[in-house]
């Protein structure tokens, strides 16, 4: 049986597509040692409090940096369509001073999400979706209690009621059409030093590792963790992933039509992922074999920036999953043994 406040929120995007096909990223900043007002909330993520406009709709070509804000009794609930300051870092900490802030980014496009807890100017815990097995944060397993009924569902009407749980605050997009509270960023707190790229950001010590070995040895680890993904997860017979296969030991894979042709897979996956049923066995297979296949897309877009690991290895990291850690170490030892 589904989840009676899942049940809600899938009703909602069916009715609103719109709010699935772009990414959308929700925030509930609620006080605690300190009062919160849209106008606060704006000055705090680098608005000016007097460009506060009242306006009504909302528009995915509306200028970056664009806020929604809607204060809801003593909280304020923000909306961005496009923009993500609600799970940014370096915008939490600023924004949580003395408040609670939840917040949930999606980006159906991609296949990525991002769930966050911070307070008291800390991250607590950032999610890559609600059955994240390595979460982040100065606090990680915070919210382990509260999301364990739902970590089964990956799906974004599940995330939008985990946040609701979390705040008792709905997250209803009707005031969206209402005037409500608009401004623009104009001064965005700047991002902190960090590795480009996924990859980089999540395992800093393989990225470097990765980065010292030479082109030659990358292209080979990169081969080894495609070859086990396309055995695991049953692409091996995809034309396209084979082509992949066979570049590699010779260059990196290149090209528009082999980008698009990726990129075609991983639709058709997807849609396979969408028709499962929610939270059932069935559906997490199909969803750790769409992290596969953007695993050999990865390898292709990131060849054109040879700066940092392909996020080939993110991609694999969330396919994977309990076999990560040995899959992981032989990683390392194969980059390392390079050096030697």
């Amino acid at each position: 049986m589904v989840d009676k406040d899942v049940a809600w929120y899938q009703r909602l995007l069916e009715a609103q597509p719109d709010l699935v096909e772009f990414p959308w990223c929700w925030t509930v900043v609620q006080p605690l040692t300190k009062p919160v007002t849209v106008a606060e909330v704006a000055r705090r993520l680098g608005g000016d409090p007097a460009n506060i406009e009242e306006l009504a709709g909302w528009d995915f070509e509306e200028p970056d940096g664009t806020l929604h804000l809607h204060q809801v009794g003593p909280a304020v609930v923000m909306c961005q369509t496009g923009g993500w300051e609600g799970v940014r870092d370096e915008a939490l900490r600023w924004l949580s001073d003395g408040v609670s802030v939840h917040s949930s980014w999606w980006s159906e496009a991609n296949g990525r999400s991002f769930l966050c807890y911070a307070a008291f100017g800390l991250v607590l815990t950032r999610l890559e979706h609600l059955d994240d097995n390595q979460p982040a944060g100065e606090h990680p397993t915070a919210l382990d209690e509260d999301r364990a009924p739902l970590r089964d569902d990956p799906g974004y009407p599940a995330q939008l009621a985990f946040v609701e749980r979390r705040t008792g605050i709905r997250l209803d997009p009707a005031w969206l059409d209402q005037p409500h509270a608009t401004v623009v960023i104009r001064t965005p707190i700047p991002d902190d030093p960090r590795p480009p790229g996924t990859f980089g950001s999540t395992d800093p010590d393989l990225a470097a590792m990765f980065l010292l070995a030479d082109e030659s040895t990358q292209r080979d680890a990169l081969r080894w963790v495609l070859d086990l993904l396309a055995d695991e997860h049953d692409l091996r017979s995809e034309p396209v992933v084979r082509t992949v296969l066979d570049a590699l030991p010779q260059d990196w894979p290149t090209g528009e039509d082999l980008s698009q042709e990726l990129e075609a897979l991983r639709f058709r996956l997807t849609q396979e992922l969408n028709a499962s049923p929610g939270g059932s066995p069935e559906r997490w297979r199909h969803y750790y074999r769409v992290r596969a296949a953007e695993a050999f897309a990865a390898t292709v877009t990131g060849s054109r920036d040879r700066s940092h690991p392909p996020d080939t290895l993110w991609y694999a990291q969330q396919a994977f999953q309990q076999r990560w850690p040995t899959i992981r170490a032989e990683l390392w030892r194969r980059a390392r043994r390079q050096r030697r």
